[in-house]
């Protein structure tokens, strides 16, 4: 599990305006909320910010954050839920985190991440991941970055389902169907060349026109 430091400033005042205003100055609003806990606005160094964006993209991370309020400070532990950019600039421009407790379980997304090559992928077979992300339960220090399958036994026609993925100790998947497809080796698709006939009609003009200067030269 990967768990970044983050620091934040709590925001006693709100609005469009005032966000825009702190954009200009380097800081980036956000908001932390919780299970039965009050949703709390916040405001973030945008550099900061941006290097923990940068490591979760790579995969789920939680974050031990600080939060200031005045002289106080408060630590919570949260994972980030959903992060806007700017269409134009494409920056950060507002960020939500969902607190957890340490040693209770929650629900998180963690990201598949494929190894090996497929055995059939040699013989023409195409690689289709049919799931990304799997919904787990677990609490926030047995978090993964990402979940790893090796799909390199893997022959045409084959695939690998829920059952067969191995999750880390005490990391449980939401979703009970074991069954349910994750990845697999399709058969290669074969285009079909169709051969059009010609039609009768046009059949016996064609004659006919091949046959006409042989005529001509009889006259």
């Amino acid at each position: 599990m990967a768990m970044i430091e983050l620091a934040a400033d709590r925001r006693r005042t709100t609005g469009k305006e005032l966000n825009r205003k702190r954009l200009v100055q380097g800081k980036v609003p956000g908001v932390i909320y919780g299970k039965g806990l009050e949703t709390r606005p916040l405001e973030f160094g945008r550099r900061e910010l941006e290097k923990f964006l940068t490591t979760a993209r790579r995969g789920t991370v939680v974050v031990k954050m600080s939060v200031s309020d005045g002289a106080d400070s408060k630590e919570s532990f949260a994972v980030l839920k959903e992060c806007q950019m700017d269409p134009l600039t494409d920056r950060v421009i507002h960020v939500d985190f969902y607190e957890v407790a340490l040693g209770q379980r929650f629900r998180i997304e963690v990201p598949l991440k494929v190894r090996g090559k497929a055995a059939g992928i040699e013989l023409g077979g195409l690689l289709e991941q049919v799931v990304r992300n799997l919904e787990v339960e677990c609490t926030p220090d047995n978090v993964p970055e990402f979940i790893e399958i090796n799909v390199s036994h893997l022959g045409i026609g084959q695939s690998m389902h829920l059952g067969d993925v191995k999750f880390p100790a005490g990391v449980q998947p939401v979703e009970k169907d074991m069954k349910m497809t994750i990845v697999s080796v399709q058969t290669p698709k074969v285009e079909e060349v169709v051969t059009v006939a010609p039609e009768e009609g046009a059949e016996a003009v064609e004659s006919a026109s091949v046959a006409e200067p042989e005529e001509k030269e009889k006259q």
